[in-house]
């Protein structure tokens, strides 16, 4: 619930519900209270002038006639009865409003002030709840008129004027949910577009709805040009510099051929390859930002198989464990990239490892195992910020230049995923992914 009002959406649906309930409960109550009192002074009207009609009739009549007469000036929705002495209270429900009411019948007709009315409410047990007045009034020569008056109108009954005005907020309410739904739509495109372009997908916002989220959607496919004119330049100008470089290391490659020293020879030619691997790495590292793959179905397994098959070609023991598929949606490359260097970086310092994949309803969950020393805990994070390396596990003469887990890190999370490192209990270093699995029409979890 707490989700659901948290938006703009939300918000404003559940503002113009209360404000339609209320607003419709106060206009429901001003007509209640006018037709109730229109309707009220009507029957109370007509209710005191049949009794003082009936009251004058049956004076006029000996007692023996009394109960004919009473019977004679009963109507179908009136009915008279004569009695010698006072009943019971008259079944039903009594109260202050109904003190109220021989207040009006009174008012009415003032010389029913001595006829000591007493009046009570009962009602029908139909459908339609029907209410009727019950009374009696005390006659000049002590005997009593009884009488019941069918349906009273506003005594009780709310009916279907309340029925109506319920219907009426609901409709106007859903009417009016639908609007701030439709008006709500283009700040939605806008959320998800941003998110996607936070995760380094390339968007292009449609440019519609009010003129605010126009405006917004117009400056955020603009920041997205210049964003990507920007990398499109750094990348071309640091490629030219890669380029360029690759001249005059050729060439102390070839003059360090010539030295006598084979040991100077080796080391000179080492430092060589370590340069041209740190410009090339650099360059991979600013290609992934604007890496224009698109997205699509992908078996994560064929990927990891592949790769694992590549470095038991040279050599490295390499183990699987996982399901004979996992499908994702996500940037093929992108994820096998980034895996590639986590699996690089188990066989170069962690001599090999198993590769473990574990399927869940929502997520798909990648864990390299390495057999190697593990790393210190504080430098858990630090290890992931670009050309950050552990000297105490890491050498340049490895060819490392410390970009490896910044790419993979980098090109997980542009997937919505994540990419952590801990220390296995039973030795070795663990790097685990996990990532959002596409499961529309897969069936679930893969054996």
């Amino acid at each position: 619930m707490k989700r659901v009002f948290g938006s703009i959406e939300g918000l404003t649906s559940l503002i113009l519900l209360v404000t339609i309930l209320v607003v419709q409960a106060g206009a429901f109550a001003l007509y209640r209270g006018s037709a109730i009192a229109a309707e009220d002074d009507a029957f109370a009207g007509r209710t005191a002038a049949q009794l003082v009609l009936a009251r004058d009739a049956l004076m006029r009549r000996p007692v023996t006639e009394r109960t004919a007469e009473a019977r004679a000036l009963s109507k179908p929705h009136f009915e008279i009865g004569w009695a010698e002495a006072a009943t019971a209270r008259p079944e039903g429900r009594a109260g202050p409003l109904l003190w109220t009411w021989v207040g009006r019948l009174v008012a009415f007709d003032p010389s029913l002030a001595d006829a000591q009315l007493r009046l009570s409410l009962s009602q029908h047990d139909d459908a339609a709840g029907a209410t009727d007045l019950h009374g009696e009034m005390r006659l000049p020569d002590g005997s009593f008129l009884t009488f019941q008056s069918a349906h009273a109108p506003a005594l009780v009954r709310i009916g279907d004027e309340a029925l109506l005005s319920v219907v009426m907020a609901l409709v106007v309410s859903g009417a009016a949910i639908l609007v701030v739904h439709r008006i709500a739509a283009p700040l939605r495109r806008l959320a998800q577009a941003t998110d996607a372009i936070g995760r380094g997908l390339p968007v292009r916002v449609e440019e519609t709805g009010p003129d605010e989220t126009r405006r917004i959607g117009a400056a955020l496919n603009a920041m997205q040009d210049r964003v990507q004119r920007v990398l499109a330049d750094r990348t071309q100008a640091l490629g030219a510099v890669s380029h360029d470089l690759r001249t005059p290391i050729t060439r102390l490659r070839l003059r360090a051929e010539a030295l006598p020293d084979a040991e100077d020879r080796a080391a000179m030619t080492q430092d060589l390859a370590d340069m041209e691997a740190m410009v090339a790495s650099t360059l991979s590292y600013l290609r992934n930002e604007a890496d224009p793959e698109r997205p699509r179905l992908v078996d994560v397994v064929a990927i990891v198989l592949t790769l694992i098959d590549a470095a038991v070609d040279e050599g490295h023991d390499v183990a699987f464990e996982g399901p004979r598929r996992s499908l994702i949606t996500a940037r093929p490359l992108a994820i096998k990239r980034a895996i590639a260097n986590l699996l690089d970086n188990a066989v170069k310092y962690g001599a090999g490892g198993t590769v473990r994949l574990r399927e869940t309803e929502g997520t798909l969950a990648i864990a390299i195992h390495d057999r190697g020393p593990g790393i210190p805990p504080d430098d858990v994070e630090r290890v992931f910020q670009a050309f950050e390396r552990l000297e105490t596990s890491r050498n340049r003469r490895s060819g490392g230049s410390g970009l490896g887990l910044t790419i993979a890190k980098t090109l997980i999370e542009a997937e919505g995923g994540s990419i952590d490192l801990t220390n296995a209990e039973d030795g070795g270093l663990v790097a685990r992914i996990v990532l959002p699995r596409a499961t529309e029409g897969l069936g679930g979890p893969n054996p």
